[in-house]
């Protein structure tokens, strides 16, 4: 089968109206058929709304823009393969939208156009959504070598949907400190629908919120390099259910977190103040065995890589909070940060940054408050004790509490095996009591569920959120 071009494809196969084309009646492309969606450049442009059918493939080809007015709408159970050697990226720009709306028996797939066996993280760039909602930086340009501006004033900007969605394999360093991630979320508006999921082996962060107000469920990162959920900008959306497994062996040239937080680069006080709220979080990071954690880089299938560093980093000047929520197995729990002459601290201690009713366990030290470089290159989790964190999260009435080991958390089954990371809490885990929904920021738009962490005691491994539709073995997947 001969991969036509996708100027062929809108003409010809997909559209009713146009490109010039003389046939009013186009004829759709036969089952089964493979297009390239982009022609390898760093400036194609899809002009006219444009449906990728199922069940064909589509090649996605150099950087590809969903333009002002435009809207992408991609079918459950279309596949898209980034090709790797023109750093294939789709970007859908402020006034263009997205309508990928899978279901659990089919997904949306976008994945690495590399052989099963062969696929790694930044095999392609990733998916990038920009909207006109508000940030603390004003109109921006989006970070990635992409062209577009991203802000605006519309809190609810509609770019589209994303809802059982997998993105596997993306994540690209365009440049020095000028990265694509998984998925990366400009100034989204609260009118964009985002649920269901998934990214894994991101060469980047999994999911990073600069700016926008767009609220999220059901997420998971999985594999990821650098952050699972890094947060910008003003980022003030609401979050919950949400699960990060890491990979003990891999981690980025920086410092790899959990969640990374600022209120922006520069640690300023403008506002918006990045401020959203997330519940109901698991995060499982790559120490299974504390007592015999490791500092140096990894040499073997035993060490964890040193690049790691926090389930929880918060620092210049971010006001986020986190309620009901699990961080397990790093190297540190929870850092907040002054740095930059910021106020992190001082957020805590006034209950504009709140980590309340979580739990912390099976970390090689609990709390830190600030970052240390032991030689100047290699992370030293002794070196700080952290007696600011300490103090904030075992507050009289925070409702937080620590435990030694991933054991006492009395879960199903090992998280840390990566085969199935899918565990759930047994009755008489900690992670069934403690929480709570009274403080405002939970009171409303959160679903009032009765424990902690991602899942519930009630959830199974064939009947969960996950069921149906997360793939955690992408590598060898035949797509």
């Amino acid at each position: 089968m001969k991969l036509t071009s996708i100027m062929l494809l809108l003409c010809a196969a997909l559209f009713s109206a146009g490109c010039g084309s003389s046939n009013d009646d186009p004829v759709p492309p036969p089952a089964g058929e493979t297009f390239d969606l982009g022609d390898g450049s760093l400036a194609f442009e899809i002009k006219t709304n444009t449906t990728l059918k199922y069940p064909n493939t589509y090649n996605l080809k150099g950087f590809v823009y969903v333009i002002d007015g435009v809207t992408l709408t991609v079918e459950p159970g279309v596949v898209i393969k980034g090709d790797k050697s023109s750093k294939g990226t789709l970007i859908i720009e402020r006034g263009g939208k997205i309508m990928a709306q899978g279901t659990k028996e089919r997904p949306i797939v976008f994945t690495s156009a590399q052989m099963p066996g062969s696929r790694k993280p930044g095999d392609w760039g990733g998916l990038i959504i920009l909207g006109k909602a508000p940030n603390n930086m004003s109109e921006q340009t989006i970070e990635g070598g992409v062209r577009s501006n991203h802000g605006g004033t519309a809190a609810g900007d509609n770019s589209g949907v994303l809802s059982y969605v997998r993105v596997e394999f993306a994540g690209i360093e365009y440049s020095t400190d000028n990265e694509i991630n998984g998925i990366t979320f400009g100034s989204v508006g609260s009118g964009t629908k985002l649920d269901h999921i998934q990214v894994s082996y991101s060469g980047d962060d999994s999911f990073e919120w600069f700016g926008g107000t767009v609220n999220a469920k059901y997420l998971v990162a999985f594999r990821g390099w650098d952050d699972d959920f890094d947060t910008d900008n003003g980022f003030s959306g609401k979050v919950q259910f949400a699960l990060a497994v890491r990979y003990p062996r891999t981690a980025d040239k920086s410092a790899s977190n959990g969640f990374e937080s600022d209120n922006n680069a520069t640690a300023s006080t403008a506002e918006p103040y990045t401020g959203a709220v997330f519940a109901n979080v698991s995060m499982f990071g790559p120490v299974e065995n504390p007592s015999a954690y490791s500092n140096s880089q990894v040499t073997d299938g035993s060490s964890v890589d040193a690049r790691f560093q926090a389930g929880l980093h918060l620092r210049r000047n971010t006001q986020l909070s986190i309620f009901n929520s699990l961080i397990a197995a790093f190297p540190v729990g929870l850092i907040i940060e002054n740095d930059k002459g910021s106020a992190t601290q001082t957020w805590a201690t006034e209950g504009k940054l709140n980590v309340t009713n979580c739990i912390i366990a099976g970390s090689v030290q609990n709390f830190q408050d600030r970052q240390y470089w032991a030689g100047g290159s290699q992370f030293d989790p002794a070196s700080d004790a952290g007696a600011f964190a300490d103090a904030y999260f075992n507050r009289t009435g925070g409702g937080n509490r620590s435990f030694a080991a991933i054991s006492d958390l009395k879960l199903s089954g090992n998280p840390l095996s990566l085969a199935n990371p899918v565990v759930f809490p047994n009755s008489d885990s900690p992670l069934a009591s403690g929480y709570d929904w009274t403080n405002s920021k939970v009171s409303s738009g959160f679903d009032k569920v009765n424990y902690i962490g991602a899942f519930g005691p009630s959830e199974t491994a064939t009947n969960n959120w996950t069921t149906g539709w997360c793939n955690f073995d992408p590598q060898n997947t035949a797509y």
